[in-house]
């Protein structure tokens, strides 16, 4: 085996460095895929209560729900370019509480999901 590395090391030298940048590229979003795969596959994680410190990317993610849906709920424009803002921000900047926002996206994800349902 060290023969072989050895080999391809004197004389493939910048294959063997691609090969191995690949490997480890490979490695690391599929470990990260996988991770991610089973956070948001766990219950636990879907449908959270409202917390001043998610984004609407985690919201959108616990939610299940597409950006023009979470969007109005949450106050953002569209067409705007995406910020990364807590929800304790954009309550602040709209004058409501984390309470009402989580009513808010209540109606909405029920809206869209009776919605879903009935294309089915």
């Amino acid at each position: 085996m060290r023969a072989r590395l050895r080999y391809l090391w004197q004389h493939n030298r910048l294959a063997l460095i691609a090969f191995a940048i690949t490997l480890t590229l490979l490695v690391g979003f599929g470990v990260r895929t996988l991770s991610a795969t089973v956070y948001w596959m766990n219950p636990a994680h879907q449908d959270q209560p409202l917390a001043g410190w998610m984004s609407p990317r985690y919201v959108a993610r616990s939610y299940k729900l597409p950006p023009h849906v979470l969007g109005p709920a949450l106050f953002l424009k569209k067409g705007a370019p995406p910020k990364r803002r807590s929800l304790d921000s954009i309550a602040a900047d709209n004058g409501v509480s984390l309470a009402q926002l989580q009513s808010r996206i209540d109606a909405a994800a029920k809206d869209w999901r009776a919605a879903q349902e009935t294309k089915e």
